[in-house]
C-alpha cells in the first residue's frame, strides 16, 4: 500500500463524509490538529511535528447525552528528525510517516462544557526516507479532552501511546500529543434541536369559554431536554391557525438541565373564531420551542391536536360556567327586553313598585305571552347532567331558546338573565341539588324589607324567581323560589352573573341575530304586568 493509495482513501471519505452527517440521526464531526510526535526509547530519533485530520461517528448515546460510543477515523503525517545517537546531529533526510488508522472511542460529558474522549485504533502507516519506504501496521490509545465553545465548535486536546512496526526487532514506541479544533457536522449542516415535547393532559375546551384559556390550561405538556448540556431561555409558544390570531407563549423557563423534564401548562390565546363551531372538532396546532445551547439559538416545532367542542357544550364542574350564556348582547334578548323596557314606560307607576322589580315581572309575564314552555329531555336534563362532572351538557344560547320558544331550567335562566342584564338590572342564578334558576336584585332596601322571600346577602336583596313555571305567573314563581331557596339550606347557592363574569366572560353568538321573535301587543303585556303588580 504506498502513500498515493493511502492518500486516496482518506480525500474520499472526507468528500463523503458531510452527506452521512445530513442524512444520518447520529453524529459525525470533523478535527484538525498540528501533532507532536514524540518516540520514547530511540535515540536515533527526535520529536518530530506533523498535523492529524480525524471524522468521528459518535453512533449511540445514552438519553442523557452524557455517555457515547463511536468510531473515528483518523489520517495525518509526521516529519521525525533522524540523529546521530553519538554525536546527537541530524543525519540527512528525517523519517517521514504518513497513514490512516481507526477504531473505537468512547465519549463522557463531565459538565456543559467539558468532555473526555478514550480512542483505541489501529491501522497502517507509511514511512519513507530518502529513496527508502516501507509500509507498516500500527495500534495505540488516546486520551483526550475538549471544550465546548458553542453546539458546532470545539477545541480538543489529545495525548497518548502508539506502537509502530518499523523493523523486525526495532518498533517506533512513541507519545503522540495533538491540540486543534473539532467541528460538529451534524449541528452545522443539520442544526439538530434535541428538546422532546409530549403532551401529558388534556383538558376539555369548550368555545363559549374561550376567553377564560388565557389564565386556565388546555392541556400539558411534558418538555426533555436531550441535548448533552443544559438549555437556557427556553420559550414555549402554542399557536393555532383556525382560532389564534397569533402565537401565544405560555411559558418561559430560565434553565434544564441535561436529561432533565419539566411539564408545563398550556394556555392558549383565542379568539371569537371558535365561537362560529357548530360542530365538534379535532384541531390542529404547534408547540415551538426555542432556546439557547452554549450560547447558540435552537428552535424546535411538534405538532399537538386536541379536541375542540361545539359552542354549545358545557361541563357542570362549576356552576358559574354558564354564565358565559347569559349575553345581554345578545340580539334577540336585547329586542325582546327592550321592546318590554318601551311598553312598560307608557304605563303609569303603580304604588312604591322598584323599577327593578316592575321589568321582572313585565319579561316574566311577556314570556308567558311569547309562549315559552319548560321542556324537559330526560337524558340530558340538569337533574342528570350536574350531578356527574365529567357529562357534558348542550346549552342553549338566549336566541336559540326564544327560537325554540322553551327548554329546559339551564336555557330558560340564561335566556331571563340576559333579558335582565340588557335591562342593566343585577341577576344571579340559584342553584339547588338537581335544579338551577334565577333571582335578580331588587334595587330598594325599603320595599317590602321585613318579607322573608326575599333573600339578603352582604347587604344586598335578591328576590328569586323558579323560571321553569310561566303560565302560574310572577307571583307564583316568586313564592316558588324563595320555598326552595330555604328548604335546601347550605346546598343552596346563590351566583351573582357578573362576579361569574370575572371568571368566564360573557360571549355572544355570532348568530344571535338571524332569528328575531315575534313580539306580543303592547295592550296585552300591559294587561299581564298590571294584574301581577296587584298581587305583589
Amino acid at each position: 500500500m504506498n502513500k498515493k493509495y493511502i492518500l486516496r482513501l482518506i480525500s474520499l471519505f472526507i468528500v463523503h463524509f458531510p452527506l452521512l452527517a445530513v442524512f444520518a440521526e447520529n453524529e459525525f464531526s470533523l478535527k484538525i490538529a498540528p501533532a507532536l510526535i514524540s518516540p520514547v526509547g530511540a535515540e536515533q530519533f527526535n520529536p518530530g511535528f506533523g498535523a492529524n485530520i480525524s471524522l468521528d461517528w459518535s453512533f449511540w448515546n445514552n438519553p442523557s447525552g452524557k455517555f457515547g460510543i463511536g468510531l473515528s477515523a483518523e489520517g495525518g503525517f509526521a516529519s521525525v528528525p533522524v540523529m546521530n545517537p553519538t554525536e546527537k546531529e541530524r543525519l540527512g533526510d528525517p523519517l517521514v510517516l504518513f497513514g490512516g488508522k481507526i477504531g473505537p472511542f468512547f465519549h463522557l460529558r463531565l459538565h456543559d462544557r467539558w468532555s473526555l474522549n478514550l480512542f483505541l485504533n489501529g491501522g497502517v502507516y507509511q514511512h519513507s526516507r530518502g529513496e527508502d519506504s516501507n509500509t507498516q501496521g500500527m495500534a495505540g490509545a488516546l486520551l483526550g479532552g475538549q471544550f465546548h465553545l458553542s453546539p458546532y465548535f470545539s477545541f480538543y486536546a489529545q495525548t497518548g501511546y502508539t506502537y509502530r512496526v518499523y523493523s523486525p526487532s526495532n518498533p517506533i514506541h512513541s507519545v503522540d500529543t495533538a491540540l486543534g479544533i473539532r467541528l460538529n457536522l451534524s449541528e452545522i449542516l443539520g442544526r439538530k434541536t434535541r428538546v422532546k415535547m409530549e403532551k401529558t393532559k388534556q383538558n376539555r375546551v369548550f368555545p363559549v369559554s374561550w376567553a377564560w384559556y388565557e389564565d386556565n390550561p388546555v392541556a400539558a405538556v411534558k418538555i426533555t431536554n436531550e441535548e448533552p448540556n443544559a438549555i437556557t431561555e427556553l420559550q414555549l409558544t402554542f399557536f393555532m391557525e383556525s382560532y389564534m390570531s397569533q402565537p401565544w407563549t405560555f411559558a418561559e423557563i430560565p434553565q434544564l438541565g441535561a436529561g432533565e423534564s419539566v411539564e408545563v401548562p398550556v394556555t392558549a390565546l383565542f379568539n371569537e373564531a371558535m365561537m362560529n363551531l357548530t360542530e365538534t372538532v379535532n384541531a390542529n396546532g404547534t408547540i415551538q420551542m426555542q432556546y439557547r445551547s452554549l450560547g447558540s439559538r435552537k428552535e424546535a416545532i411538534s405538532p399537538i391536536q386536541m379536541p375542540i367542542f361545539h359552542r354549545n357544550t358545557l361541563s357542570w364542574d362549576d356552576d358559574r360556567r354558564a354564565a358565559a350564556f347569559v349575553s345581554p348582547k345578545d340580539s334577540a334578548a336585547r329586542l325582546f327586553a327592550r321592546y318590554v323596557a318601551s311598553a312598560i314606560e307608557a304605563n303609569p307607576r303603580q304604588g312604591n313598585v322598584p323599577s327593578n322589580v316592575r321589568h321582572a315581572v313585565a319579561l316574566f309575564e311577556t314570556l308567558r305571552l311569547y309562549g315559552i314552555t319548560y321542556v324537559v329531555v330526560p337524558a340530558t336534563s340538569f337533574a342528570n347532567v350536574s350531578s356527574d362532572e365529567s357529562v357534558l351538557d348542550n346549552v342553549s344560547f338566549p336566541y336559540q331558546a326564544l327560537y325554540y320558544r322553551g327548554g329546559d331550567c339551564s336555557y330558560l335562566s340564561i335566556l331571563f338573565c340576559s333579558m335582565l342584564e340588557a335591562l342593566n338590572i343585577e341577576s344571579a342564578f340559584i342553584t339547588i341539588p338537581g335544579h338551577i334558576y334565577i333571582a335578580f336584585e331588587v334595587g330598594d332596601n325599603n320595599w317590602q324589607a321585613n318579607n322573608s322571600n326575599i333573600i339578603e346577602i352582604d347587604g344586598r336583596r335578591w328576590l328569586p324567581v323558579e323560571i321553569t313555571v310561566p303560565a302560574e305567573g310572577f307571583k307564583r314563581a316568586w313564592d316558588i323560589g324563595a320555598r326552595q331557596w330555604r328548604e335546601n339550606g347550605d346546598e343552596a347557592a346563590l351566583l351573582p352573573i357578573r362576579e361569574a363574569w370575572k371568571v368566564y366572560p360573557s360571549v355572544t353568538a355570532p348568530t344571535s341575530g338571524e332569528r328575531l321573535p315575534e313580539m306580543p301587543q303592547w295592550d296585552a303585556i300591559l294587561r299581564a304586568l298590571n294584574n301581577q303588580l296587584s298581587n305583589l
